[in-house]
């Protein structure tokens, strides 16, 4: 088990405070009115409706993580005694591999930046910004097993049934 953010959609009213501290966070901005206007800062976690429930694409932070092991610039590293896949944005290309292969469209283009972004979990803080906005508990620190190996073979079970029954 690691240290995560665990998302509880029941709980998610939909507001992006979570995405605004976050974007916040990484601007290192202390209030929202202090954004230029037309400034995109990176997205490192998004929010959107699938079927009329919230859903979130953030950084699972996997133990066998396709993000790292396809970086070809060695950006995307497996931090052990931390849990946790760290993104270096001063040595990513920006090629989008990693995103392409994350199974938790976790990943996204930091177009400011010309580099990749992904949620680090702010090791620098107690709590990520992001938990802490949350005012429903949608969002928490938490535990979790999540591992792409495993979504994978979920899929791969999902596809196999469609095939088998359509």
């Amino acid at each position: 088990m690691k240290r995560t953010i665990v998302f509880r959609p029941e709980r998610c009213l939909m507001c992006l405070s979570c995405v605004l501290a976050c974007q916040m966070k990484a601007l290192g901005l202390l209030d929202p009115r202090d954004l230029a206007s037309g400034q995109k800062p990176p997205r490192r976690i998004s929010m959107t409706l699938i079927e009329g429930t919230p859903r979130t694409s953030i950084c699972r932070h996997c133990v066998q993580a396709p993000c790292a092991e396809a970086c070809i610039s060695g950006s995307m590293v497996r931090n052990e005694e931390a849990s946790a896949v760290r993104h270096n944005p001063e040595t990513c290309v920006g090629c989008g591999t990693c995103q392409l292969v994350c199974p938790f469209n976790a990943i996204t283009r930091n177009d400011q930046e010309d580099c990749m972004a992904k949620c680090n979990l702010c090791p620098e803080d107690d709590m990520p910004p992001c938990v802490i906005a949350c005012g429903t508990g949608a969002l928490a620190l938490g535990r979790s097993d999540h591992d792409a190996q495993g979504k994978k073979r979920k899929f791969a079970e999902e596809l196999r049934g469609e095939r088998n029954h359509g």
